[in-house]
């Protein structure tokens, strides 16, 4: 990390709890870019996962650009479905025999993002250029923002990590705010109002 002049490190945050430095976007690309992965992570596993950041990398760098052909478009889609079926590659062949070759990540493990990202992205990009314009002009920073603030709100804190518990946090989320709902519509009082009744004794 030193040599891509990055800070980064893993510290104590209290009550034995294990965080980690937060990683603004240009340090986030030049680790995509230019961190060995493979010097970690050994084997053809390691390599296939530096092979991973590094085509991720070129597909953002992808969308980046001003503006989009319709055969870059179509270039992106496909390359960015095949980025997705390759993060989720199951192991080929027989487990743990030589001639294996290992998989990466599950299918469980591919996020909303990632959908969207092969799935939705490249519509985007063809109707953003229809009207001359391009992904670039457009952010999301205050929508991850009121996501962090959210969550920061309902649990008191962070989820860095994961948390905790077994189930996702946005699970957690909905079934409050379903429990809200479902509250609204039946005219369902959702606090309770206590009422001390003193009795004098006039004996």
């Amino acid at each position: 990390m030193n040599e891509l002049h990055i800070h980064f490190e893993f510290f104590h945050s209290g009550r034995g709890n294990w965080n980690w430095t937060s990683l603004m976007g240009p340090d986030k690309e030049i680790l995509l870019q230019y961190f060995p992965v493979s010097e970690f992570i050994s084997g053809s596993r390691g390599i296939d996962i530096e092979n991973l950041w590094r085509e991720f990398y070129r597909l953002y760098k992808i969308l980046r650009k001003s503006s989009h052909t319709d055969e870059e478009i179509l270039e992106f889609e496909k390359d960015a479905k095949n980025w997705v079926r390759t993060f989720c590659r199951p192991t080929i062949g027989q487990m743990n025999s030589a001639a294996a070759t290992p998989g990466l990540y599950r299918k469980d493990d591919v996020t909303p993002y990632m959908h969207v990202f092969a799935m939705h992205i490249p519509y985007f990009l063809r109707r953003l250029k229809e009207k001359g314009l391009s992904l670039r002009l457009f952010s999301t920073c205050s929508v991850e923002k009121k996501n962090h603030e959210q969550v920061k709100l309902f649990f008191g804190g962070t989820t860095m990590g994961g948390g905790k518990k077994t189930k996702p946090v946005v699970y957690d989320i909905l079934v409050f705010e379903n429990r809200q709902i479902f509250y609204l519509i039946n005219d369902i009082p959702n606090e309770i109002t206590c009422n001390n009744i003193n009795i004098l004794d006039n004996g």
